[in-house]
């Protein structure tokens, strides 16, 4: 028997070896953690796949009148935001759904009307919309630059008057 604090103290055997307790709660904490990975919600393994824009995301498959009326509509909208960062955060969830569409001739089809619309504007309006978009460039690089070889490839077959009116990269 030992003396402790003035007062017997008993020491009683261990059923388990020393350590064994400590190798179980690793264990039990390592299968918590492998369990909350495989369902990791909102910024995990599982992919949103709704669009980005809807606007944008309703066009697939429309004529090309109605793509090119789309995108001018939506330009003078971002043009007439009063602000810099605004405007590029108006323009770059529509490069962003665009670069999301799987099928590229569909891709093509609907940059090429936004090439065609951007000819449509105004002066005022285009260098507004120009500037918003080399802005973007900072934002998401990938994106933008994916949208601007397909734009390097799709401009020099558009009409002179189309091509005049695009700014160069």
């Amino acid at each position: 028997m030992t003396m402790y604090d003035g007062g017997p103290l008993n020491r009683q055997p261990v059923e388990q070896p020393s350590g064994t307790q400590r190798e179980k709660e690793l264990a039990k904490d390592f299968k918590t953690a492998q369990r909350s990975q495989k369902m990791a919600g909102l910024f995990g393994s599982k992919k949103d796949k709704r669009p980005i824009d809807v606007g944008l995301a309703s066009l697939v498959g429309s004529d090309e009148a109605t793509a090119i009326e789309f995108w001018k509509k939506r330009f003078e909208l971002t043009a007439a935001v009063p602000n810099d960062i605004a405007r590029v955060g108006a323009l770059t969830p529509q490069m962003r759904e665009l670069t999301r569409i799987d099928n590229l001739e569909e891709r093509k089809r609907l940059t090429k009307a936004r090439l065609i619309a951007f000819a449509k504007l105004a002066p005022e309006q285009r260098q507004l919309i120009a500037a918003a978009r080399r802005k973007a460039f900072d934002v998401d690089r990938r994106v933008m630059e994916a949208d601007q070889k397909l734009v390097d490839e799709l401009l020099p077959t558009l009409d002179s008057s189309v091509r005049s009116a695009y700014p160069q990269s």
